[in-house]
């Protein structure tokens, strides 16, 4: 669900200022890792072996860019999220001028800093449908909507020269907008899947899919959501425990949600493009519980260790008021529960120079146990 723009505002500085630096050399130094009693060390973690941990790195008030990246390295990131949204890009008929290019931004600074990206062309993207003006009332299936999407992704190939793809996910938590409409997901794969074929050829061996909530695999709609990927590469999916109110479920949940997320496609790779857990007393959580739900985590990641390929954590740092405003706008919802559920996911605090909560150091320690 959860995105912003403050952390392609910061490289767009970065950048500007002939930014780049790769080596932390001038950053502050990694703060101390703290442990809790509370918190079981593990007895027996999996290496990481070739599995791929990822974060949503965004800067807290007044922080250089470059020292968030650092502390993402600290954390064991090994690559970044990116999410464009094709009406974004092509502004006419076949006529592509992003303004800011974030593409051509995160090319430059991410292969600078040796940080691989996951892209995520967001067609679909939660509760919205971001295709260019005249393809608006089209349906997915018309052939006219394909071959667009194939010139979109090939000047997306010309954008994204130096930097390492990690995954490309064609549209965003995609049950969002098709609902329980049979239809609807009908026309969306007959989409879906020459747009994947045509992406393979363009990036030979990236793992190419589109992304689900977890909910939407395991609840209503199960049986649209496991049909679209049927040809997928992986299964991309999206997890935050939460109740209807946005209250948390019990950090330990994920024990057994990720259990059932193997048992529903035990012969495909899962991919867990999002996951996080806020800390607001509004939503019936804590620092602590945050820390708690980390720790479970790791354990859970490793029991599913050979099928579940990569996790990305949302995110580092809490959100401003003024980016948590500009996502209630997005997403046409309102509420503290929900205010507070984007704005507390971080695992540091938001103002001046950000603090970290309990929940880096676990992280940290976790996941350098793994060899991350």
């Amino acid at each position: 669900m959860v995105k912003h723009k403050s952390l392609i505002l910061a490289l767009v500085l970065l950048i500007s200022a002939g930014i780049a630096c790769n080596d932390g050399s001038e950053t502050k130094p990694a703060p101390e890792i703290n442990t809790y009693a509370s918190i079981p060390t593990p007895a027996d973690p999996s290496p990481k072996g070739d599995r791929i941990l990822e974060l949503d790195a965004n800067a807290p008030e007044n922080e250089d860019f470059n020292q968030t990246i650092f502390l993402a390295r600290e954390l064991g990131a090994e690559s970044i999220r990116l999410s464009v949204y094709w009406d974004d890009i092509e502004i006419n008929q076949g006529v592509y001028n992003p303004d800011p290019n974030w593409l051509a931004i995160a090319n430059q600074y991410y292969s600078a800093q040796n940080l691989a990206i996951s892209l995520t062309i967001s067609v679909l993207d939660t509760t919205e449908t971001r295709l260019p003006d005249d393809l608006d009332r089209i349906s997915f299936s018309d052939p006219v909507m394909l071959e667009r999407f194939i010139g979109l992704l090939e000047y997306i190939k010309t954008q994204l020269v130096d930097v390492k793809l990690v995954y490309l996910a064609i549209g965003n938590e995609i049950d969002g907008v098709l609902g329980s409409d049979p239809v609807a997901w009908e026309e969306y794969r007959d989409f879906f899947e020459p747009a994947a074929e045509y992406a393979r050829e363009l990036w030979p061996n990236l793992p190419v899919s589109t992304k689900v909530t977890y909910d939407g695999l395991a609840g209503s709609i199960m049986e649209n959501a496991q049909d679209m990927y049927r040809n997928s590469d992986v299964v991309m999916t999206t997890y935050y425990p939460l109740n209807s109110d946005f209250t948390v479920k019990d950090p330990d949940v994920i024990l057994n949600d990720f259990q059932t997320l193997a048992d529903l496609f035990p012969k495909k790779e899962i991919q867990i493009t999002e996951i996080g857990y806020p800390t607001s007393a509004d939503n019936n959580s804590s620092p602590e519980k945050q820390a708690e739900f980390i720790h479970n985590m790791f354990q859970a990641w490793d029991d599913h260790h050979d099928q579940i390929t990569l996790i990305s954590y949302s995110w580092l740092s809490d959100l401003s008021p003024s980016a948590v405003s500009e996502l209630e706008t997005y997403y046409g919802l309102s509420g503290k529960e929900f205010s507070e559920f984007l704005r507390t996911l971080g695992l540091r605090t938001y103002p001046d120079s950000g603090e970290n909560k309990t929940g880096f150091d676990i992280f940290q320690t976790e996941a350098n146990l793994r060899g991350w």
